[in-house]
């Protein structure tokens, strides 16, 4: 069944899902991890992903032109190799409002994915943000922590890797789709997946 009813708007964004290994590391890690920072909001296991472009409250029925579109997009990649790049906080260093894990984009594809879908989405009036694309996996939002919070202090998860000689390590996979997710405040998890849009290997 649907969460949604399908005259409200959606509240969507396209992104890369996170494979299941990398999804369970990341769990695994915070489970080895107690007591963990106080941040008030940890990812659920099944949120994880990386933003590629956030769409906003959209009427569900432009959703299957968007699709469409976003297909047409996907039929122009081949799968590609990212990385794990370990961990950074976006705010206040000592009290961050986002701590996050990094992306290695060994060929520069995901950035060539991002610039493909934001000039798609262009002509259904979705204005490509004027700040840098930074992509990045979300663990930990609003730190709440009586003393201020220190990056170093977390504990290691995965060896961070540099080149794609290490595209054969737990640190790196290969993404073969990204999908179209709509965003449910206060459920959790707290993303459903509404299209997939894969890649071809040949």
């Amino acid at each position: 069944m649907e969460k949604h009813v399908n005259d409200q708007p959606l509240r969507l964004f396209i992104g890369v899902p996170l494979p299941e290994k990398l999804k369970a590391a990341l769990e695994q890690w915070r489970q080895q991890s107690e007591p963990l920072p106080a941040f008030k909001k940890w990812t659920h296991r099944e949120d994880y992903h990386i933003t590629i472009q956030f769409l906003g409250d959209v009427d569900p029925a432009r959703v299957p032109a968007i699709a469409k579109q976003l297909q047409h997009v996907s039929s122009q990649f081949k799968p590609f190799e990212l990385g794990f790049g370990g961990f950074g906080a976006f705010g206040d260093t000592t009290s961050p409002r986002v701590l996050w894990a990094g992306v290695i984009d060994y060929n520069h594809m995901l950035a060539r994915l991002h610039e493909k879908v934001t000039d798609a989405m262009e002509e259904f009036g979705f204005v490509k943000e004027s700040r840098p694309y930074r992509p990045h996996i979300t663990i930990a939002r609003k730190y709440a922590g009586n003393q201020p919070f220190r990056i170093d202090s977390l504990p290691t998860f995965l060896p961070e890797t540099a080149s794609s000689e290490h595209a054969g390590s737990e640190a790196a996979w290969t993404v073969r789709e990204f999908v179209l997710f709509s965003t449910h405040l206060h459920d959790r998890p707290m993303y459903e997946i509404l299209e997939t849009f894969g890649m071809e290997d040949s």
